[in-house]
């Protein structure tokens, strides 16, 4: 029976995960109204003959010109049908290719009073596959982790609020050393995690007293290398769309990977150390120590390996397209590489840093504790 009972709630699981992607994904495919933007849902696809190209390098690909018809979905010109051209590539480097019933945001361009606009593509209608994909994420949160999966999810959509916040106050604020805005950002990320997912008690304190001290001496560390070599080698220039000052830019980002990594690590060590002397009491200030230690080193390598396979992902498709325009290795490293793996060695740094400092701390705090009570 109790067999049974599980095999129904799986599959009650199953049905509210299937009608719920159902659900949203036609609530995505007819939100056309919230968007200010015209959007056109294609209805007709016709391809020319492909013409192959070959660049200057010796890269070889096909284009092909396609025509698009189709009705616009919201706004003043709601019901109208357009006809658009566009371009696409096999390589779909810089383009795309579509079909019908696809949906696509327009530009439309006036030209005489009275005359129909003229219409343009701007960009791709993906907002299904999005929230589809933040529907599974929030279902597999809270599938496996319940209550926990659920303040996850706060803690995480309370940070993405406090970030925007935060980018907005640089640009309203446009100050020369707005770093501070996102040191002061990072404080607040790490309290308000911890405060969500543990709660205010003595494993919070321990850890939030951990992550700042570690992300603080790892970075100080770095900014301190930095400057005794004058920033040789690093090319803040190659930050993309670097609006304000690229040095500053580079640390704000550096920051925020940086307390991610190490609050991960924090985390385990600081709740591991707690958890060992609650289900064994008389254990001491050495063992807890050499403990927390023992799963520092343990988590060291799966997360820097993590670290270094998010740099890869980043700098990976750059770096092909420098590759593919003649460029070599040293250029590219420089100019698509230096400078992320720059944050993966700091990361690394914090997570090597945070390890003792955790460890310490918590077995410290436990130990205390006891005395005081005693």
């Amino acid at each position: 029976m109790k067999i049974l009972w599980h095999e129904k709630k799986w599959l009650n699981y199953f049905i509210l995960v299937l009608v719920g992607s159902g659900l949203i994904a036609f609530l995505a495919r007819n939100d056309a109204f919230l968007y200010r933007q015209p959007i056109m849902r294609i209805s007709q696809v016709k391809n020319s003959q492909s013409v192959r190209t070959t660049d200057e390098y010796g890269n070889h690909d096909q284009q092909t010109e396609q025509r698009l018809t189709g009705k616009v979905l919201n706004g003043k010109y709601r019901g109208e049908t357009f006809t658009l051209k566009n371009t696409f590539t096999e390589s779909h480097g810089e383009d795309q290719q579509f079909q019908s019933g696809q949906d696509i945001f327009l530009n439309l361009y006036h030209n005489k009073q009275g005359q129909k606009p003229t219409a343009a593509f701007a960009n791709y209608k993906r907002d299904v596959y999005l929230f589809l994909l933040i529907w599974l994420m929030l279902c597999s949160l809270l599938l496996v982790m319940r209550l926990r999966g659920l303040k996850a999810i706060s803690s995480v959509l309370i940070n993405f609020i406090l970030f925007l916040a935060l980018v907005k106050l640089d640009i309203v604020w446009n100050i020369t050393n707005f770093f501070w805005i996102y040191a002061a950002g990072a404080v607040l990320f790490t309290a308000l995690s911890l405060l969500i997912v543990i709660g205010w008690n003595e494993q919070s304190r321990v850890t939030f007293a951990a992550v700042t001290t570690g992300t603080a001496t790892a970075l100080g560390l770095a900014v301190l290398i930095m400057w005794l070599t004058h920033d040789s080698g690093m090319h803040y220039e190659a930050l993309d769309f670097a609006t304000q000052q690229p040095k500053q830019l580079f640390l704000a980002s550096t920051l925020i990977g940086l307390l991610g990594t190490v609050m991960d690590a924090a985390t385990d060590i600081v709740s591991t150390v707690f958890e060992l002397k609650r289900s064994q009491p008389e254990i001491g200030f050495k063992q807890l120590f050499t403990s927390g230690r023992q799963v520092g080193r343990s988590i060291m390598g799966p997360l820097i390996n993590v670290l270094l396979l998010i740099f890869f992902t980043e700098t990976f498709t750059l770096a092909i397209l420098y590759f593919r325009t003649g460029n070599n290795i040293s250029y590219t490293f420089q100019w698509t590489m230096s400078l992320g793996l720059v944050q993966a060695i700091i990361s690394g740094i914090g997570i090597t840093l945070v390890i003792p400092v955790a460890s310490f701390l918590a077995a410290w705090r436990l130990e205390w504790k006891q005395h005081d009570n005693t």
